[in-house]
């Protein structure tokens, strides 16, 4: 966790951004005990929050300004995961569920959670906590979620022991199983397009160590790559439909064997270029766009 970096405030501004159209917005972020704010108009970040004797795991968005946080602390010795519902302008936190991630579909104001050993969808417009089990799995096996719509998320599980994506909707109860897609490539690290339509993610014939990622139908079909660098271990974080911009991070070793760097990216759909954000900025696993 680069938590020191967060810290250097307006250090981090990339310099390769000049040629580009400047972006808007900013990104919240988890790192550490911290929630963080990264400035997409200058690479720059700044804390918003330290929340003491945690780790938190992710962040998502939630109703109105407030987002939804996977923390884990250890209370009588033994740690636990829960998932908690803050408040960045007011700086205040209230705890939800056990749970170790959440998702939030607002129109049908239903969160899908995992506790662990199930995934399940909390529906507050009928009343809270009225849950519905989704799927059921190991305790090793947490599923990836990526939210199609505030109706439909698509979700993995361990079938026969082979990785199976599942497309779910939350105002019928019902899934059905993508085998195609499922053979194509995997949930982690990928982002959906709503406007095309297409799942950004890796094609399972790409290393983890590798840039591939792939436009793909949810038929299994690829339809392009991604033109990044060769050679490089990028993971996509997030799509900005307003501003037509995916958001990228890059893993690279550092010099010394230290902690490794993160490095962030845009690559403008319009123009099929990307640049760097910022040379060395952890963002997690997750991330929350404000425009």
């Amino acid at each position: 966790m680069r938590v020191a970096a967060l810290l250097m405030v307006g250090l981090i501004a990339s310099c390769d951004t000049s040629e580009h159209g400047a972006l808007h917005g900013h990104l919240y972020f988890a790192a550490g005990k911290y929630v963080g704010q990264f400035d997409l108009r200058d690479g720059s970040s700044a804390p918003v929050v330290n929340l003491g004797d945690i780790t938190i795991d992710r962040v998502g968005p939630f109703i109105g300004e407030d987002l939804l946080l996977t923390i884990r602390e250890f209370v009588s010795g033994r740690e636990t995961s829960r998932i908690l519902r803050f408040n960045p302008r007011r700086n205040v936190s209230s705890p939800l569920f056990p749970g170790m991630m959440a998702e939030y579909l607002p129109s049908s104001m239903t969160v899908i959670y995992d506790d662990g050993s199930r995934l399940l969808a909390t529906h507050r417009k009928r009343a809270y906590r009225d849950e519905v089990v989704i799927d059921a799995h190991g305790h090793n096996s947490m599923p990836t979620i990526v939210v199609l719509s505030d109706a439909e998320i698509l979700f993995n599980s361990v079938h026969d022991d082979n990785m199976l994506i599942q497309r779910y909707n939350v105002e019928t109860d019902t899934s059905h199983p993508l085998h195609a897609l499922s053979r194509t490539c995997a949930l982690n690290g990928a982002v959906w397009i709503a406007e095309k339509k297409q799942l950004l993610c890796r094609p399972h014939a790409v290393s983890a160590k590798e840039s591939g990622y792939a436009f793909v139908l949810l038929d299994g079909t690829i339809e392009k790559t991604l033109p990044l660098d060769e050679g490089k271990n990028f993971r996509a974080l997030s799509y900005l439909p307003d501003q037509r911009i995916l958001i990228l991070t890059e893993q690279s070793d550092s010099w010394g064997g230290g902690q490794p760097r993160h490095a962030v990216w845009a690559y403008d759909m319009d123009t099929a270029s990307s640049y760097r954000l910022a040379k060395d900025q952890y963002l997690g696993i997750s991330v929350v766009y404000r425009p």
